[in-house]
């Protein structure tokens, strides 16, 4: 599929209209630039085409390209260093103008559409009327895997969309992000497959921590597991055979904590790599909690060791 910018356009192409100015505020648009601009009215559109396939991921991974939708993340995205293709308005986007000039200000396209094809393009129930087309990034993953401090939390095959995002957020909660070798780089790796990173629901459930924390996907995950290990992390394994989560040691240097997926739990192999099982003590008759809010809790007793330790 040839990407949207090499696609000619011409005035008059079927499938979208010139727009005077007048009408262009009477749309909702705002005033920055909308009478150099077109509207595009057809869902059929091949340019329209292009952003709708990216809500596959057959099409997100011949692109390299994904989607990030609303307001919030949309202007997030433009204070980052990510690179932003272009970002798509439709006619009942309350916040155009503000987010056309940011986009100007960077060079970022923009392109408008009526709010009938945009709903064809959202993925949420109540579009924003605001998306952009972002390039996947790749991380440093040796500027995360080398250094001296440091928290990993590795996904062992985690499939909801939603506690993959949640659990994003929280290690930006606890300071994510790459910090130099000599710093305290904070990320999520992914392991034995799980929900793609740029599934629309996923990029919505990180509230825009997908930008500052750094994720990758590791393959093998028993090679990965070795390779931490022969660094010095502490590789801790959720487990519900494991030692109490407060009254375990924690404190390490740089500790990888192991949650494994909503059905399943932490795979053997993965298992067998721990140095130390941990699990969150449970009242009644309940075994365990979602995904992401023992991940959640894990996560900010690990922090607090840590903080504890250090004095």
């Amino acid at each position: 599929m040839a990407p949207f910018f090499n696609i000619p356009l011409y005035p008059l192409q079927p499938g979208f209209i010139s727009v005077h100015i007048k009408v262009a505020r009477k749309a909702g648009y705002g005033n920055s630039c909308m009478h150099r601009e077109t509207v595009y009215t057809s869902a059929s559109n091949p340019k329209i085409k292009y952003i709708r396939n990216l809500l596959q991921k057959k099409y997100r991974e011949e692109t390299g390209c994904f989607l990030m939708e609303g307001e919030k993340m949309v202007s997030e995205a433009f204070r980052s260093d990510w690179n932003i293709e272009m970002v798509v308005f439709s006619s009942e986007c309350r916040f155009s103008e503000s987010l056309e000039n940011m986009a100007k200000n960077i060079g970022v396209p923009c392109i408008y559409v009526d709010d009938r094809v945009f709903k064809t393009l959202s993925d949420t129930k109540t579009p924003q009327g605001v998306l952009a087309v972002l390039k996947k990034k790749e991380w440093d993953r040796k500027q995360l895997i080398d250094q001296t401090k440091g928290f990993l939390a590795v996904l062992d095959g985690i499939s909801d969309p939603g506690n993959l995002g949640t659990i994003i957020r929280t290690v930006e909660g606890v300071g994510g992000g790459l910090k130099g070798p000599e710093g305290n780089s904070k990320g999520v790796v992914l392991i034995n497959g799980g929900v793609e990173l740029y599934n629309p629901k996923v990029v919505r459930a990180t509230m825009g921590s997908l930008l500052r924390v750094p994720v990758i996907r590791e393959e093998d995950a028993e090679e990965f597991l070795n390779e931490i290990a022969d660094k010095g992390w502490h590789i801790a394994v959720s487990d519900l055979s494991g030692e109490d989560l407060f009254s375990w040691q924690g404190g390490y240097k740089k500790t990888a904590l192991v949650i494994g997926s909503e059905s399943h739990g932490v795979s053997g192999q993965v298992r067998e790599k721990a140095c130390s099982l941990i699990k969150i003590p449970m009242e009644g008759s309940l075994e365990s909690l979602n995904a992401s809010v023992a991940a959640g809790i894990m996560i900010y007793e690990i922090f607090r060791k840590e903080i504890e330790k250090e004095g």
